[in-house]
C-alpha cells in the first residue's frame, strides 16, 4: 500500500504509524468516495428522438396542452367572428388554426405514446387527431 500523506501538513506517514511524525496529527484513512449516480439525462446529454417524444407527450402534458389548444382556438374563433377588417379576420383564423393544430398534434401523439390507456381510447385519440389535423391543414389561410 505504501506511505500516505498527512492531511494537515502533507508529510509522509508510515503505513504502521497512527500519527504524523512531523505534526502529530492523527492518521486519517482514505475513505472510498461513494459513487454518485448521475441522472440519465446527465450521462447521455443527447436524447434520441423517440426518448424525447415519449418524455414530451405524456398524460400530464396532454391534460395541459389540449385545454390550452381549445382556449387558443376559441379566442381565434371569437376574433374571427367579431372582426371588422380583413386583417383581423385572417389573424383570428390563424390563431384558431394554431389552437386546432395543438389539439390535433397532442391527440395524435398521445394516442401513439400512451401505452397504459385502453386500445380503443388510443384509437379514438389517433383518429380524432388525424381528422383534426387534416381538417385544419386544409383550411386556406
Amino acid at each position: 500500500m505504501g506511505n500516505i500523506k498527512c492531511a494537515k501538513c502533507g508529510a509522509e506517514i508510515p503505513e504502521n504509524a497512527k500519527f504524523c511524525p512531523a505534526c502529530g496529527a492523527p492518521r486519517e484513512e482514505e475513505k472510498p468516495q461513494p459513487k454518485v449516480q448521475k441522472p440519465k439525462s446527465e450521462m447521455n446529454p443527447s436524447k434520441s428522438i423517440q426518448e424525447w417524444i415519449y418524455s414530451f407527450f405524456t398524460e400530464k402534458n396532454m391534460f395541459i396542452m389540449i385545454p390550452l389548444g381549445v382556449l387558443i382556438a376559441c379566442i381565434g374563433g371569437l376574433i374571427y367572428l367579431f372582426s371588422g377588417s380583413i386583417t383581423v379576420l385572417r389573424a383570428g383564423l390563424i390563431i384558431n388554426i394554431f389552437g386546432c393544430l395543438i389539439i390535433g398534434i397532442f391527440l395524435l401523439m398521445c394516442g401513439i405514446t400512451l401505452k397504459d390507456n385502453d386500445k380503443y381510447v388510443r384509437l379514438g385519440m389517433i383518429v380524432g387527431g388525424v381528422i383534426l389535423l387534416t381538417w385544419t391543414l386544409s383550411i386556406p389561410a
